[in-house]
């Protein structure tokens, strides 16, 4: 019998085994600082008209040690989901 917090078993056959990925793995951390490269790259809204404050610091992305700022700066990430 499986005890809370166990993995779940597959229960709707080969069409919930396809999507076990999707549905069961853990994303990485969201960031909490990222580079202007890194917010080009993998914002959802990368714009060169948008305002950010920077600061130096460690992007959550690649990272170097650069000029940061927050990820909502950029629209937030599309491989992340929103916290």
């Amino acid at each position: 019998m499986a005890g809370k917090g166990d993995t779940p078993r597959p229960v709707d056959g080969d069409r919930y085994r396809s999507n076990w990925e999707a549905i069961f793995r853990k994303a990485p951390p969201y960031p909490a600082w990222i580079c202007r490269p890194c917010g080009f790259a993998h914002g959802r809204f990368p714009s060169q008209d948008r305002v950010s404050t920077y600061h130096g610091g460690t992007c959550g992305i690649c990272g170097e040690h650069t000029s940061v700022t927050e990820p909502r700066d950029f629209g937030h990430l599309r491989k992340w989901p929103i916290p």
